[in-house]
């Protein structure tokens, strides 16, 4: 069992951006995500992941994640959310050193008569705590899916900062 890449994006500095969008799914192989080094440009930014349909964002209302979070300055939670339009990788960002990485295994993406579902899990770091989530989620609706959008709520200079990377293997 390998990894084949089939798409990557790295921001450099001068080319922050708000949104990364990668596609070239499509075969029924499981996938696979990582996002390494994710920093934004402001406090409170978030990172979110929808699936795509023909390399726009599917923002349907029917993912449904049950996920926990363990911390190091507190106690852990557990989480479940249903009828959501995202996968969350974090929230609460800050500025550097504040970074997040995580990976994510994609299960039946391009398949439009199985639901799409997903693994993932993240390890984040900001001033108070160091965190890792591990998620589980499952897309309700039968519909092929031919990559991710990769999102921060950060605008302008403020999107994912230098140095941030996400890539989309195929498991072969």
């Amino acid at each position: 069992m390998g990894l084949e890449q089939i798409s990557t994006h790295t921001v450099t500095t001068g080319n922050e951006v708000q949104q990364v969008i990668l596609t070239g799914i499509n075969s029924d192989n499981v996938h696979f995500l990582t996002g390494t080094n994710i920093q934004v440009g402001g406090s409170g930014g978030i990172c979110d992941i929808f699936p795509t349909t023909g390399g726009s964002s599917d923002e349907t209302a029917n993912i449904n994640v049950a996920w926990i979070d363990l911390k190091s300055g507190g106690s852990f939670q557990k989480f479940g959310n249903s009828g959501q339009t995202i996968w969350r990788v974090t929230d609460g960002m800050g500025v550097t050193p504040t970074s997040a990485s995580f990976f994510m295994y994609l299960y039946n993406f391009n398949s439009s008569s199985l639901n799409s579902n997903i693994l993932m899990t993240v390890t984040s770091f900001n001033s108070l705590n160091l965190r890792g989530y591990q998620q589980g989620g499952i897309k309700t609706e039968t519909t092929a899916h031919d990559g991710v959008v990769i999102n921060t709520n950060q605008t302008g200079g403020g999107g994912f900062q230098n140095g941030t990377q996400f890539t989309l293997y195929k498991v072969v």
